[in-house]
């Protein structure tokens, strides 16, 4: 019988599972594998500069794509240092599955250099978590972290492997993919009654979350919310899961959504969540932010544990949520329940029209000021207008809980699978570092990203990997010299006492993105905002990833002085 290195075997394990791209770093105790890795054509790997890019990486392509990243790393701190980025999946239920190596076997327990067990450091931040003892247990262990990390509620696992073991010659096997997750239907009779409740309802509402987006339900979101002319709300995970240039597509949640949205759940009499938790940046857990109290809650969840786990569910529907819309619209279409008709003959569907219509004045009147430092909204409506329709669009921490707080309800998303957002986590760079697997997701899609400039200054390592691997992507900077949302915080809850949140010294962003073999460009005046999208999409074109440096205000929304509960005075 043929015999291969532990290493190649894992290799083997990859390429079965249709692994195309391994995002890592490397060093002595993985070199096995890398090794196996070398000279082959049908799976890349992508040199990242700090292993927290690997981790970011991965669990951006799991986001874009449904299929689970892969992170290659050694011992020790190039385990530990995927901590950050591997919490972020685990928390937003992405699929990454992470192969580390370990001091070898005869050193364990006698001081081993980069010798800690990390096995137990990912345990509460992964779906699974494991030491090989036995080099013939990779073929077992691969498999069984392939099908953890696809399977129910996706998530990123972690196999810890020592180097003895994966220079040790085993036999090759037959290696059979673990495949495709199951879709669970949810009970029939509570199918049944979320019909009937849904159809008889005078104020119905359906929030799509990120399970919504895991399980590829959008062409169903769609076309039960137009069976029942039902307004659609998005969380930030689950934005894409219907276009928002669709007549139902109403906004999002907490400090991402717009006043029609904010009132539409509050007067919804049956409120239809499909893989939505409502967590704390969507509802801070009060009034006006959830349901009404008066409202029905039908809550669809592939996991048990998250049913009524934020809000109160009056009826839980266990299973995919695919799977459950399908099973709702067979009934409805049946005729077991009367249904509402044509979605653009209902009066809600103009009323809701007409109202987004006055948002988005208001928005353009705002975003054509010519104040400086420039208004944030001017930046993302000028993003849209330059990037195409089909951009992949990542939205960074900073930019999320500041400038992209107020501005998440105006930059329109219309494609499923086409953002990156972090979790409820809320990591700091991570949408940046992951933002180069976009071109890889996507290869024909351009791509863009928004970052405040704190969680920049975290990651600009990424801008040569960007370059090296020819990914094209735009990452725009919203550049207020501060941790902006938390220097709001300290400006209007602690009157003005500001300590630690603004920059006396701030990087030159566009020199280091030229430094780095970027399109590196400085931004002060609003009228310049669209000349310099268009020259980095026109680099992008010609391969060369860009950075923008805008200078912007420190501008907050209504919605989120309300959130936080702030006086905007």
């Amino acid at each position: 019988m043929e015999r291969i290195t532990a290493g190649q075997a894992i290799v083997e394990t990859w390429r079965a599972e249709g692994v195309r791209y391994v995002f890592g770093l490397p060093g002595g105790h993985v070199l096995s594998v890398y090794d196996a890795l070398y000279g082959r054509d049908d799976i890349a790997h992508v040199l990242v500069r700090h292993e927290h890019a690997a981790a970011c990486m991965a669990a951006a392509y799991a986001q874009l794509t449904g299929e689970p990243g892969v992170c290659l790393v050694t011992a020790g701190p190039g385990a530990t240092n995927l901590a950050t980025g591997i919490a972020e999946a685990y928390v937003g239920s992405l699929p990454v599955v992470v192969l580390a190596g370990r001091g070898a076997t005869a050193n364990a327990y006698r001081g081993a250099a980069q010798e800690v067990s990390t096995e137990r450091l990912f345990a509460p931040i992964t779906k699974w978590s494991v030491r090989v003892d036995r080099a013939d247990l990779v073929w077992e262990a691969m498999h069984e972290a392939f099908a953890r990390a696809r399977s129910g509620k996706p998530g990123p696992v972690y196999v810890d492997v020592p180097r003895d073991l994966l220079d040790a010659e085993i036999p090759r096997r037959r290696y059979v993919p673990a495949g495709p997750p199951v879709r669970p239907a949810a009970d029939p009779a509570a199918v049944e009654q979320a019909a009937a409740t849904l159809a008889r309802a005078a104020r119905p509402l359906i929030v799509a979350g990120g399970g919504a987006i895991a399980s590829g339900a959008w062409v169903k979101i769609r076309e039960l919310a137009e069976v029942l002319a039902i307004p659609v709300v998005t969380s930030l995970a689950g934005r894409g899961s219907i276009a928002d240039d669709h007549p139902l597509s109403v906004g999002g949640l907490g400090v991402h959504r717009n006043r029609l949205s904010k009132r539409l759940l509050a007067e919804a009499d049956v409120v239809l969540g499909l893989g939505c938790r409502f967590e704390e940046m969507e509802t801070n857990w009060q009034p006006g932010f959830v349901p009404g109290p008066d409202a029905l809650y039908l809550q669809v969840d592939l996991d048990p544990a998250e049913i009524g786990r934020s809000i109160p569910a009056h009826l839980g529907l266990v299973g995919d949520v695919r799977t459950v819309l399908e099973q709702l619209l067979a009934i409805l279409h049946a005729g077991r329940v009367e249904v509402a008709g044509g979605f653009l003959e209902h009066p809600r569907t103009w009323e809701a029209i007409a109202e987004l219509a006055e948002i988005d004045a208001e928005v353009d009147a705002l975003a054509a000021g010519a104040e400086r430092p420039i208004h944030p909204l001017r930046v993302i409506r000028g993003i849209r207008g330059v990037f195409p329709r089909e951009t992949t669009v990542a939205v960074d921490v900073g930019a999320i809980t500041q400038h992209m707080a107020g501005g998440m309800p105006y930059l329109r998303v219309f494609e499923p699978r086409s953002l990156i957002v972090p979790s409820s986590f809320y990591g700091m760079g991570f949408a940046s570092s992951g933002l180069p697997a976009a071109r890889l997701a996507h290869p024909t899609r351009p791509a863009v990203g928004l970052v405040g400039d704190g969680s920049f200054q975290m990651v600009t390592s990424v801008l040569p990997v960007a370059v090296e691997h020819e990914l094209p992507v735009t990452w725009c900077v919203f550049d207020d010299q501060a941790y902006g949302s938390i220097w709001d915080v300290q400006q209007h809850r602690f009157d003005r006492r500001i300590l630690g949140t603004s920059f006396s010294v701030q990087p030159d962003f566009a020199a280091i993105a030229a430094a780095c073999g970027c399109h590196g460009e400085r931004v002060e005046e609003p009228a310049d905002v669209e000349d310099a999208l268009r020259r980095a999409l026109d680099a992008n074109k010609r391969g060369i990833p860009a950075v923008i440096d805008f200078i912007v205000s420190r501008e907050r929304m209504p919605q989120t002085f309300e959130y936080s509960g702030l006086d905007p005075g």
